[in-house]
């Protein structure tokens, strides 16, 4: 599989309804005659409001389907607290990140110095969500873009308002899919998904992980027969 790391938003999504709810970490090339191309993405920085799941999404998984190499979405986005605003405040936060992104990284600015800051160009009254951790999780996710586009090697910056490390990564970001911990989800299944999800049509891709500091996993399943694929999100 040829893995590229931080595709941009554009080249995965078919359109921007989900811009600055969905951050998109991976994209993988499968070894087949179509050239198949999906992504490992990533809505970890809202929360959930679960009176507004659907068949396609919940808090455990997002379902997308294929279409020219790029994700549709039709579940409710209204699932994700802070949908109205976060468009808004996402422009703000690409514009100044576009502008100080560099010295960000060089002054090694830690989350708490940088939330202070961008919330002083942000009208903080009346969100529906945690304004703080979805700073602090756009901001482990593009410092640690940045730091790849800059030096073509990912080692995840693991930060705090404590320390600032760099850590060493394995060689195989998209690993295979941990039997254990899915099996899990599986024995569970029909308590986590719809009814019109059956995970036994799903081949397992990979799984991915040590994209944020909250222990996230993320496994791709992918349904060759209808081109839909399941985004499944689980915590250590």
């Amino acid at each position: 599989m040829k893995i590229e790391l931080y595709p941009n938003f554009e080249n995965v999504f078919a359109d921007e309804q989900l811009k600055g709810i969905f951050f998109p970490l991976c994209s993988i090339e499968l070894n087949d005659e179509n050239q198949t191309k999906l992504f490992f993405v990533s809505a970890n920085s809202l929360f959930t409001n679960e009176e507004n799941k659907s068949d396609d999404n919940n808090n455990i998984f997002t379902k997308f389907s294929l279409v020219d190499n790029k994700y549709n979405f039709n579940g409710n986005i209204e699932l994700y607290k802070g949908y109205k605003t976060i468009k808004g405040i996402f422009k703000i936060l690409e514009t100044d990140f576009e502008e100080s992104g560099n010295q960000y990284l060089e002054n090694k600015t830690k989350p708490k110095e940088y939330i202070n800051q961008i919330k002083l160009k942000i009208s903080v009254e009346n969100l529906e969500f945690d304004l703080d951790y979805y700073l602090q999780k756009f901001y482990e996710f593009s410092i640690n873009k940045l730091n790849f586009q800059k030096n073509k090697v990912f080692e995840f910056i693991h930060i705090n308002d404590d320390f600032w490390d760099k850590l060493k990564m394995k060689s195989q970001i998209v690993e295979d899919v941990d039997e254990g911990g899915f099996g899990d989800i599986e024995i569970n299944a029909e308590y986590l998904f719809p009814k019109n999800i059956n995970l036994e049509k799903y081949e397992k891709i990979g799984q991915m992980y040590d994209f944020f500091v909250d222990g996230l996993t993320i496994v791709l399943l992918y349904n060759r027969n209808d081109n839909t694929i399941l985004n499944i999100n689980s915590y250590s």
